[in-house]
């Protein structure tokens, strides 16, 4: 059965090829895939072969923080056989970043044979030049026309840089290798998606990037041979002058799909085949193989992915290659292929498939979503199932969204740990994976403790919604559910966007809950201080990132605008990975401490994050350049900012439920969650931060980030730390005023008789006598303890933080003390993990 989408494009494109703007009542005509950015306002092209999406030309349109200005470019393009839009965007016209790249949208033939749309750009004093960029779309084709002309509209000789610009998933490397050619190509074979650029006019040139890659300019540049003796130099025009570039834009499966494409409309003839039939040593035709060809640099020529039949026809000049066969569950094959004039077939034979079978369910029998980590051992390597975009096969992981389901793995021996999350104990597997065998496993996950009254929340996660991330939304939805997250809201760069939609398409409802949200960044950064997380947010899908305010380089100008979003209805403020020193205290960075930024004002929690691990040693004498100390000394100081612990995960993988948070809720099962109250709850700083253990901590029955009068000074600090088997407590440690008392750290070593085995692990009252007015924080921690058979990571010690209690202890309304704990700020030269994203 043909797909809906498919069904309404064959009505439609049977007659016709045609234009359309997006409107709210015909989204449905939009095509699938992970990078569809198309939204209200925008053009669609369509024909009975492929649909592609033109971005309006309004100043302020981009399509997330790292992909900018893209007013006429193209942002979805795919086959209607295939529906599986792989494109970022495509600039015709160069790309540019917050300056606008065309400033209207004119429809020249909106249907019939052949469709015509035009992009203008007008000349500014900057540049002074026009550019107008015509698609064409014709029946039949499977590809776009594209026709630029450049003209120099003022009274001097001016230079113009002419490129074209194509950009898919950031980490790509299967690109067109450097030099003179008449094929421009991404090739993104882990999902069935390459794009090319060829011009029946002229040769192009492509120069391939080495180094770090910024990831607001990453992409792959096209320039156009015989403008300029060097292809990259920009091109001198006289006064009235114009150039003409005329291209095609081409999509398919492989790059071999657009090589046979330029074939049929006559810019190839320089193309020799040859035909491949791969199958297994048991004689069975294998589908879905990799089929690549490199020249002896190790660059890609061509690639192509075998059929039901274990066909694929690979094309390249005449000469001497070597070709790469490869599938998950199979050996690879690497041998010398010379290509020729004269039409080869050749032959491979892979080992048959090795796969283990799994069947996962709760200690109660039911579905339950789980992470697994395929270890290898006894010499065998860990295996590579596929790139950190999705969740069904990830570097050495594998994410579930089935009770029953199958992996395919190298052959080998393995470890094999699977785990949902801090709450539940883990199951460790050992298996031999054998050719041409299924193993099948059974899996019982039994949970360890209940958190009645609490939730896991992960509060800042990317998509390819942002642009620095490609990871799909489905994948990361069950990345996070696998790994026990409850409540994530989306918190894309510059784009109010749900993951409940998606949730409820997976059928996940029952494990995690989603809100409307944003991550707000500053372009330029620095991310240090300029990006900030509101949630729930008001979507507004007819507005330039579903209605997200403007970003601005002034932390306060920006951070006010999300404030006031939306007539300033509540929200959660939250300050994401600050660099405390400058944005507080010192922000020309001079070294002489001032105001900072003024945001502490909008500001409700701030993201402590991975520098609580450094806490226990920063207390006890250790390294103080930490955020989690400079946030104790804010506390002193009278700020009240509470803490959060977020993944800020953009890979699929180990990141979500390494480092999330316990947040107080009336609603604990993720079905029943209400966004405004855990907005609420946090905001009141009722938070527990961890990277496993559970821990609750009152005074007088109040709550982290609550205040309580305690007259004469004498409190009881109640805690209570649960953790699963795989997670190992032996300290907890009060810290009044941010500070380490030796009286009030318990250890296993000193104090045994504190402490007893998973899950319960610790319950008492703790006497604690004040003088002053004081914040008292409780950590738990497991010193020297490892809990990397989850988290993946080669050292994490497991830990809990509270947010602080406000103690009172005279009726006058907590004082804080104002001590630094024998530090100023602003700090030395900051070497906290204040990370630009």
């Amino acid at each position: 059965m043909l797909p809906a989408l498919l069904l309404v494009f064959t009505t439609y494109c049977s007659q016709a090829a045609e234009i359309v703007r997006l409107t709210k009542d015909n989204l449905r005509i939009l095509p699938k895939g992970k990078e569809v950015d198309a939204m209200i306002g925008d053009w669609v092209l369509k024909n009975d072969k492929v649909v592609a999406v033109i971005a309006n030309a309004s100043h302020d349109r981009e399509a997330n923080q790292m992909v900018s200005s893209i007013q006429g470019a193209v942002i979805d393009f795919t086959t209607l056989s295939a529906n599986n839009d792989q494109l970022t965007v495509y600039y015709p016209q160069g790309a540019r970043v917050d300056v606008q790249s065309a400033d209207t949208i004119i429809v020249l033939e909106a249907n019939g044979k052949e469709i015509r749309l035009k992009a203008v750009k007008y000349a500014t004093e900057k540049e002074p030049f026009t550019a107008e960029t015509t698609y064409s779309l014709a029946d039949g084709d499977a590809f776009l026309k594209v026709k630029t002309v450049y003209k120099n509209t003022s009274s001097a000789e001016i230079k113009i840089p002419v490129y074209d610009f194509i950009r898919c998933d950031n980490l790509l490397d299967e690109l067109t290798p450097s030099g003179h050619g008449n094929l421009a190509f991404i090739n993104n074979k882990w999902y069935n998606a390459a794009y090319g650029i060829s011009s029946p006019d002229r040769n192009m040139f492509t120069s391939v990037k080495k180094g770090k890659r910024n990831l607001i300019t990453l992409g792959h540049r096209v320039y156009y041979d015989g403008l300029t003796a060097q292809p990259e130099e920009p091109v001198s025009l006289l006064p009235g002058k114009e150039i003409v570039i005329s291209r095609n834009f081409l999509t398919g499966e492989t790059i071999a799909d657009l090589q046979f494409q330029q074939i049929k409309s006559g810019m190839r003839k320089d193309l020799s085949q040859t035909d491949v039939l791969v199958m297994d040593t048991r004689k069975k035709n294998l589908a879905g193989v990799f089929v690549d060809v490199r020249n002896d640099k190790g660059e890609i020529i061509t690639s192509a992915i075998t059929n039901a039949k274990g066909l694929a026809t690979v094309l390249a000049p005449d000469g001497n290659y070597n070709i790469l066969i490869s599938k998950p569950g199979h050996n690879d094959l690497s041998e010398k292929l010379e290509i020729k004039s004269a039409s080869q077939k050749r032959t491979f034979l892979l080992k048959p498939e090795t796969r283990i079978a799994f069947t996962v369910k709760d200690g109660e029998g039911n579905f339950i979503p789980v992470k697994l980590e395929f270890k290898g051992i006894n010499g065998t390597k860990d295996p590579d199932l596929g790139p950190a975009t999705r969740s069904n096969g990830l570097l050495h992981l594998y994410y579930s969204n089935s009770s029953d389901f199958s992996v395919p793995v190298p052959e080998g021996e393995y470890q094999i740990v699977v785990s949902h999350g801090p709450e539940y104990n883990i199951q460790i597997l050992k298996c031999a994976a054998v050719p041409g065998e299924l193993k099948n496993l059974t899996v019982t996950l039994k949970r360890a403790f209940s958190t009645p009254g609490y939730i896991i929340g992960d509060l800042h996660n990317h998509t390819t919604g942002s642009g620095d991330s490609n990871a799909g939304i489905k994948d990361r939805v069950i990345n996070m559910a696998a790994s026990g997250v409850e409540f994530a809201p989306a918190t894309e760069h510059n784009r109010i966007s749900t993951y409940t939609n998606v949730i409820k398409d997976l059928n996940l409802q029952k494990f995690i809950a989603s809100s409307t949200g944003i991550e707000l960044s500053g372009r330029p950064g620095p991310g240090s201080i300029n990006h900030q997380i509101g949630f729930p947010l008001r979507l507004q899908p007819e507005l330039r990132g579903y209605g997200a305010p403007k970003t601005d380089k002034d932390p306060y100008v920006q951070m006010k605008r999300l404030y006031d979003y939306d007539g300033g209805k509540f929200k959660l403020m939250q300050q994401n990975h600050p660099v405390i020193s400058l944005l507080y205290f010192d922000k020309n960075a001079d070294g002489v401490a001032d105001k900072g930024f003024g945001t502490e004002k909008f500001t409700d929690v701030m993201e402590i994050r991975e520098s609580m691990l450094d806490l226990p040693e920063a207390v006890n004498g250790g390294n103080v350049n930490t955020r989690s100390f400079q946030w104790l000394q804010m506390l002193n100081l009278g700020y009240r900012i509470l803490g959060v612990a977020n993944s800020d995960g953009h890979a699929v993988g180990n990141a979500s439920g390494s480092i999330f948070n316990y947040i107080m809720t009336k609603k604990d099962r993720p079905e029943l969650i209400d966004s405004i109250e855990m907005a609420m709850q946090v905001k009141k700083g009722h938070v527990v931060m961890s990277n496993s253990p559970f821990m609750t901590v009152s005074i007088n029955g109040a709550l982290p980030g609550e205040d309580v009068k305690v007259q004469g000074g004498k409190v009881n600090v109640m805690v209570k730390v649960l953790a699963a088997d795989w997670c190992k407590i032996n300290t907890v440690q009060v810290l009044v005023n941010g500070k380490a008392e030796p009286a009030l750290k318990f250890d296993r070593t000193k104090n045994p008789s504190f402490f007893t085995s998973s899950p319960e692990v610790f319950n008492r009252t703790i006497p604690v006598t004040l003088t002053k007015d004081a914040h008292i924080i409780v950590m738990a921690y497991g010193d020297k303890e490892d809990i990397a058979i989850v988290l993946g990571k080669k050292h994490s010690m497991p830990i809990a933080l509270s947010n602080p209690i406000f103690v009172d202890i005279d009726g006058n309304g907590f004082v804080p003390n104002k001590d630094m704990l024998g530090h100023t700020l602003p700090a030395p030269k900051s070497n906290d993990h204040s990370e630009s994203e």
